[in-house]
């Protein structure tokens, strides 16, 4: 998951950088689908990664989340609840189809918790947070002050 964003604020090796809305839609490739979808320009949410190429404030960056990271979130986020979903089915399903949907129901469920609660606990991880991958504006100090 690549994303694009602008440096807010640096401090201690760390950069703040703005994502999404704002400057941050100029910035994105895909500043069209966003809109599309949702019919507005999403919130501006401010990440913080170690500055580890030394970005200045003004300058617009690219953020990565790497693909292995990327795809168990996927696995947790959706494909553990339809797992669960289905077990709970087949589990529940000799008292009959009623109870066969009442166990999918609460299958259903306990994913979801259970998703909701892994990645939580997942993002909070250093190997979850986005990592600065390369610099593609810089800004200069006049630019900076304006």
């Amino acid at each position: 998951m690549i994303h694009r964003g602008v440096v807010q604020e640096l401090e201690d090796g760390y950069a703040k950088i703005a994502v999404g809305g704002g400057e941050g839609c100029n910035a994105c490739a895909s500043k069209e689908s966003c809109v599309s979808i949702t019919g507005t320009r999403p919130e501006e949410k401010i990440i913080t990664t170690e500055n580890v190429l030394e970005a200045s404030v003004g300058d617009i960056v690219e953020l990565e989340l790497p693909v292995t990271i990327t795809m168990q979130i996927i696995l947790i986020t959706f494909i553990l609840p339809v797992v669960l979903l289905i077990a709970g089915y087949f589990i529940m399903l000799e008292g009959g189809p009623s109870q066969g949907a009442i166990g999918a129901v609460v299958g259903l469920v306990a994913g979801m918790v259970l998703a909701i609660s892994m990645n939580r606990y997942m993002g909070k991880r250093a190997s979850y947070k986005m990592r600065m991958t390369r610099i593609l504006a810089k800004c200069s100090e006049e630019e900076v002050t304006k």
